[in-house]
């Protein structure tokens, strides 16, 4: 079962959840996608807001807009979800799994994506999980949050930082992105610190 991440991916973009409030900005930055402004090389299709049947229009929509000019994963947190969406799956770039579902795949569960060489991967927080998505031979791992997030000046969620990631990811053959607070700014230092690139909403959201 050979990985079918086939180079580098620098960036990866990861879709904000959709709501009335930002779904202007929310197309907009689609169509920057679309053109490829932001050098975007990957897109995760992330709405964990939504139901089955939402999320699946709202996947199909997005698709349909790319129109194959960007590979798109689909974003799972929930086993009864990706196993019922085989058609979608079929139809997109591959899956990305949230580490809570990580926990519950195993290999039979994904031989027929590796079979049509789906691109695999997950999120991941600690040593335990990235060891895990290599077992069942995914093709990437995103790994954080690096940076401490803060709302009104307080740290909500802390941060492993850069030291910590570079530890965690210096003996991994998995390829393993840097996410939380990041942005284009800080490739230089996610590259000197053994990941693969940077990945999150930011991505998805930033100007070129």
């Amino acid at each position: 079962m050979e990985n079918s991440l086939k180079k580098d991916f620098g960036t990866i973009a990861i879709t904000p959840d959709l709501s009335i409030n930002n779904i202007s900005s929310y197309i907009e930055n689609l169509e920057l996608i679309h053109n490829n402004h932001h050098k975007i090389e990957f897109l995760i299709i992330r709405n964990k807001s939504l139901g089955k049947d939402e999320y699946k229009k709202l996947a199909e929509r997005i698709m349909q807009s790319l129109m194959g000019k960007l590979p798109c994963l689909l974003h799972f947190n929930s086993l009864d979800y990706f196993l019922e969406m085989d058609d979608l799956i079929s139809h997109g770039h591959g899956a990305h799994f949230t580490s809570s579902l990580l926990k519950k795949l195993n290999k039979t569960d994904l031989i027929r994506y590796f079979e049509n060489e789906k691109t695999l991967g997950s999120s991941c927080h600690n040593s335990d999980e990235i060891n895990l998505s290599s077992d069942l031979n995914l093709d990437y791992c995103i790994l954080g949050p690096v940076e401490d997030k803060r709302i009104n000046g307080k740290v909500v969620t802390k941060g492993i930082g850069w030291e910590r990631f570079s530890n965690l990811t210096q003996n991994q053959l998995i390829k393993t992105y840097a996410v939380g607070g990041l942005s284009h700014e800080n490739f230089e230092i996610a590259s000197k610190n053994n990941a693969h690139g940077i990945a999150g909403i930011s991505m998805f959201s930033q100007s070129s």
